[in-house]
């Protein structure tokens, strides 16, 4: 690939580390196109990479520099680290469009956090989740449906979706067995609509991909069919942020759970990520006025009405994030965890009645003080549902050794309104 003529650096994160050994500036990657964070000399930084925005040649860096701090640095240098940085793709231009570009053209979406937040391996991961049914706080053995019964049968509510938590297995995984030994039991959707939350800045409110997701266990298929008719439904727009999907969590956490607990039976996903909608809680007006919001919800209950198969929804969502790792002044201590767990509660409590107004409400009328994470993709699936009733399954904080950190997170269970 040709060096770019007029380096750019991307959006990188910048941290600085102090040591007897000197400072360093240590730079990693939103996107994770940068495999390993990229060290740095903390005035080579300063002085050379931060001149990398675009406007500027390598000889136009080494001049300015000779001018304005009278450091002569050999253009060799320069140019070495112009190509290492565009190596790891820590540059805008060539190298980093071709990766792009090849994301974009695969049909399948690599599982990003394999080997990293789970093992890679088949064996060991099923064992890893079988173990958070059984453990202390897991939901216990799914009983699997005897053959030929129908689920919602008899005039039963047919399970219309649930919620699990996205936080890492390590912390959160047998919170995550009470929604899937439910799923497991009661449901026999065909089609489940992933609702996730784009962690990473999206510009778009929602992001659509119609690639698979890979898991140890093999692919889960998405469901291009139902994809593309949501797409129509809408309009343009919904796939200009689907670099978001390439290393966004909550639905790639989802997609494992559903490819183990469901096995060989087939199914197929409708991955989608939520991005923020931060603007309107500030503003403290409810999202379904928003244009956007509505002609999304409107076209996901279109979708759904001319598909014709069975279909539910899976909301990967966490709640609350406090302490001073969020910006919070004091530790989570035991009263902390209780204030907040009322906060959560009346919160929950609006989930369970399938108010999307009032869970957005709850939220907004204290600024979102408790990061809720799941505000938005929440919010979307109740609307999406329609008449139901929730039931929380299983509520939980975890709280780092040091009290600096806090995450909630719950499982759901919705159903549909008994007929009248």
């Amino acid at each position: 690939m040709p060096t770019p003529e007029r380096p750019r650096l991307r959006p990188l994160s910048a941290r600085r580390h102090d040591s007897e050994a000197g400072s360093v500036v240590v730079l990693t990657d939103p996107q994770q196109f940068c495999t390993s964070p990229i060290v740095l000399p903390l005035d080579v930084f300063q002085h050379v990479v931060r001149r990398f925005d675009g406007s500027r040649t390598i000889l136009d860096v080494q001049k300015d520099l000779a001018d304005e701090l009278s450091l002569r640095l050999d253009l060799g240098f320069i140019l070495r680290l112009v190509e290492d940085l565009d190596r790891a793709f820590a540059l805008e231009g060539t190298t980093f469009d071709s990766a792009v570009r090849s994301f974009r053209e695969a049909t399948l979406r690599p599982a990003a956090f394999a080997g990293r937040s789970y093992p890679s391996e088949a064996g060991s991961l099923a064992a890893q989740l079988d173990g958070f049914f059984r453990q202390r706080g897991g939901a216990g053995r799914p009983a699997l449906p005897s053959p030929g019964r129908k689920m919602g049968a008899s005039g039963s509510p047919r399970l219309r979706a649930v919620v699990s938590p996205h936080i890492d297995f390590g912390r959160g995984g047998p919170a995550y067995t009470w929604a899937y030994r439910r799923l497991v039991e009661e449901s026999d959707a065909e089609v489940f609509v992933v609702l996730g939350v784009a962690h990473q800045y999206a510009r778009s409110r929602f992001v659509l991909t119609r690639k698979d997701f890979d898991t140890p266990f093999g692919p889960v298929t998405t469901d291009r069919l139902f994809v593309d008719r949501l797409a129509s439904e809408f309009g343009d727009g919904l796939f200009d942020d689907e670099l978001t999907h390439r290393t966004e969590h909550s639905v790639e956490f989802q997609a494992v759970f559903l490819k183990h607990v469901l096995g060989d039976r087939p199914f197929t996903i409708v991955p989608i990520l939520v991005g923020s909608f931060h603007d309107l809680l500030n503003r403290r007006v409810d999202p379904i006025s928003d244009p956007v919001v509505a002609r999304f919800i409107d076209a996901l209950r279109s979708a759904e009405r001319e598909d014709g198969r069975r279909i539910a929804y899976v909301g990967g969502v966490d709640l609350c994030h406090v302490g001073p790792e969020f910006g919070d002044p004091d530790l989570v201590d035991r009263a902390f965890q209780e204030r907040i767990r009322r906060f959560d509660r009346s919160l929950l409590d609006r989930a369970e009645a399938v108010d999307p107004e009032g869970w957005f409400r709850t939220a907004a009328e204290v600024g979102d003080r408790w990061r809720v994470c799941g505000l938005a993709a929440t919010y979307t699936m109740l609307h999406a549902i329609g008449p139901s009733r929730g039931e929380v399954l299983r509520y939980e904080q975890a709280v780092d050794e040091r009290r600096r950190c806090c995450v909630t997170f719950a499982s759901l269970a919705f159903r549909e309104a008994a007929p009248a």
